[in-house]
């Protein structure tokens, strides 16, 4: 290990003596959000890359028969490293996102039929819920965009995959629902319960059901695990 560091720091100053010496700064758009950057070269074969991702994205899921709004949120950094291993437009990059992209889901409608693990309801109101990917995530991918040298604008594509942890769901709900498993229902007639109830055992078992709906999405989420990071993004090189 010791020479395997040791070869790599003698590789980036060896090339470092023919590095271009200019940075640049950049805008990049796509699943990982909106992205500002600023790359310095280290050589002609590499550069550290920071960025910040912002912004917000939403998406429409249809989870286990449940029509749910999603938001995809970003406020991260990135530390990154990059290799051009053929000192042109290819890198191949390796860093850490500070964290994964927060996600935010919601279902509502009135006089809806949702199943909820084993049951159905028939619900007037709210679901509201949260999928946490964890913190800090590593990153590896690959891109092409303007070698280290010359200046002025240029155009970049990244590809990668962010490692985050298994997502872990909260569902909350609000408003009337009634059981609808077997036979129709109305959530604001007698048959209906406030969901929040705490002394009402129907309201009970729906949150009981809730939580199995949370069980239920995090393996349909799992694969997030893997969250694809794919941008474009225009640059300037000074």
């Amino acid at each position: 290990m010791r020479a395997s560091l040791a070869s790599l720091i003698l590789l980036v100053a060896a090339d470092g003596a023919h590095a271009a010496g200019s940075g640049a700064a950049g805008l990049r758009l796509g699943s990982g959000g909106i992205s500002a950057e600023y790359a310095h070269p280290l050589s002609e074969r590499f550069a550290v890359r920071g960025a910040y991702s912002f912004g917000t994205l939403g998406l429409k899921l249809d989870e286990n028969g449940v029509d749910y709004d999603a938001d995809l949120r970003y406020r991260a950094l990135l530390a990154a490293f990059d290799l051009r291993p053929f000192t042109g437009g290819f890198r191949v990059s390796a860093g850490v996102w500070s964290r994964p992209p927060d996600i935010a889901l919601r279902a509502q409608g009135e006089n809806q039929r949702i199943p909820l693990g084993a049951r159905e309801y028939t619900a007037s109101g709210r679901i509201d819920g949260d999928v946490d990917l964890g913190s800090a995530a590593p990153f590896l991918g690959i891109g092409w965009g303007g070698g280290p040298a010359g200046r002025g604008f240029g155009l970049s594509f990244e590809a990668g995959v962010m490692f985050a942890d298994a997502p872990g769901v909260s569902l909350r709900a609000e408003g009337r629902a009634c059981d609808s498993t077997l036979f129709a229902c109305n959530p604001d007639g007698l048959s209906g319960f406030d969901v929040n109830d705490p002394a009402d055992p129907r309201a009970q078992a729906f949150r009981n059901e809730l939580e199995n709906e949370e069980r239920a999405l995090e393996e349909d989420l799992d694969g997030l695990r893997y969250f694809p990071v794919v941008n474009l993004g225009l640059h300037y090189r000074f």
